[in-house]
């Protein structure tokens, strides 16, 4: 019998020792689910940011163009020539529209 106990022991305390990794495991799997939903905040945080950055560098690149900055006297060019052709599309589509 005295065979059979140590077994038995050696088996409860490796029994012990995987619960107990188990629950270590289940703790920083929590831990590594929170850090990740942070990060996905701050991730959408930097996004719109960046995104909003973008769109206010566009504005001031534009109303450099209208202050007649020789720079971006180009782009102005090339964005009234954008808008003339959206009209005229919007135009022909209203036009065949009625017709």
């Amino acid at each position: 019998m005295d065979q059979n106990e140590s077994n038995f022991i050696n088996l409860e305390q490796k029994l012990y020792q995987l619960v107990d990794a188990y629950r270590n495991i289940k703790k920083e799997k929590e831990s590594l689910k929170e850090e990740i939903d942070a990060l996905k905040d701050s991730l959408k945080t930097s996004r719109s940011e960046v995104l909003k950055l973008k769109d206010d560098n566009d504005r001031l690149k534009v109303a450099n163009a209208m202050l007649g900055d020789e720079e971006h006297r180009r782009l102005m060019k090339l964005r009234v020539n954008k808008l003339i052709k959206e009209l005229d599309v919007c135009i022909a589509q209203v036009k065949k529209e009625k017709g």
